[in-house]
């Protein structure tokens, strides 16, 4: 079921494989295919919660138009891919039922971040803007940002260096570390 548009596909087959839609291959006059060549989700990381059973995943639904042309060019290139219309966002998907939950809108280019969930309840990730975010993992609220001058280009991380947790996220080829907060344990 996927969480998004996709025309490109007629479906799936017995052996997981995509079955193509012929309808869709580039044609001189065009072609409109959903998502565009970035594709709905492709290299940003998805992440699941087990305590809210959601998989969260950074999303790009988006539309284009694909052509058939003559092959130009050393790579022999014979066709072309005009963006028509895409945003962002971080959608999170109830794994029993494959409904979206929740939907938090990232920008119109989508922002090319992964997603960590965590165990306390936060999904951290990035915008189009250049902020990292902390998202309540239920809800999908804003709980926190900070600008990082350009947009987060991988998955955030986190770890625990003397008892403390940090989240690491890159941007623009800085690496940038957030102390969170102490948990006060009685």
């Amino acid at each position: 079921m996927p969480f998004g548009p996709v025309n490109w596909a007629k479906g799936i087959d017995s052996k997981g494989q995509p079955i193509p839609n012929p309808e869709k291959d580039p044609a001189p006059d065009g072609r409109l295919v959903a998502p565009d060549e970035a594709g709905l989700t492709n290299y940003r990381s998805p992440s699941f919660d087990p305590k809210t059973g959601l998989f969260v995943v950074d999303a790009h639904p988006s539309y284009s138009l694909y052509f058939q042309k003559d092959a130009d060019g050393a790579y022999g290139w014979a066709g072309a891919d005009y963006s028509l219309w895409g945003k962002g966002v971080i959608e999170a998907i109830d794994y029993q039922t494959g409904k979206i939950r929740w939907s938090h809108y990232v920008g119109k280019g989508g922002s090319g971040a992964g997603v960590l969930t965590t165990d306390g309840n936060i999904t951290f990730t990035g915008d189009a803007y250049g902020n990292a975010l902390a998202l309540d993992t239920a809800t999908g609220k804003t709980l926190w940002h900070a600008g990082q001058g350009m947009p987060m280009q991988s998955s955030p991380i986190t770890y625990a260096l003397d008892g403390r947790q940090y989240v690491l996220t890159s941007s623009g080829g800085v690496l940038f570390s957030w102390a969170l907060p102490v948990k006060n344990v009685r």
